[in-house]
């Protein structure tokens, strides 16, 4: 099974791009975790598309995996961020091949070493930060 850590920031950045498009303006909800260099919670996918829908949860597995999670699941998960802040991540959410968890902000954003932080920038660069091949 898959596993994906969304922070407490990014169920709220899909949660007001929802409201913004009730209010009217354009996006697609949607924001792209390819965090596979995180110290604590790295996932087991290397990128995946998270969008905030309406309607029903769904994963898509394959080359490029998508996410579509209601506004009541991103508010389960904020409220589970929220009540874990001085825990361990437990897993929130399964979907059939994915588990989702939530982390609290002050767990997921933590200190990296540089060469964690640097911009990739380009291929060689990828391969050079050691990011150009997930194994």
């Amino acid at each position: 099974m898959e596993k994906l850590y969304l922070s407490a920031r990014d169920i709220v950045n899909l949660m007001t791009k929802l409201d913004r498009v009730r209010a009217g303006e354009v996006s697609a909800c949607t924001i792209i975790k390819n965090d596979t260099g995180h110290p604590v919670y790295p996932p087991s996918l290397r990128r995946i598309a998270v969008v905030a829908v309406e309607g029903e949860d769904r994963y898509m597995p394959g080359v490029s995996p998508r996410l579509q999670l209601s506004r009541a699941s991103l508010t389960a998960l904020l409220d589970q961020a929220n009540d874990q802040v001085n825990s361990q991540a437990c897993g929130a959410m399964q979907l059939p091949g994915l588990e989702i968890f939530a982390i609290p902000d002050s767990q997921y954003y933590v200190d990296r070493s540089e060469a964690d932080a640097a911009p990739v920038g380009d291929l060689a660069a990828g391969f050079f930060w050691k990011r150009g091949k997930h194994t």
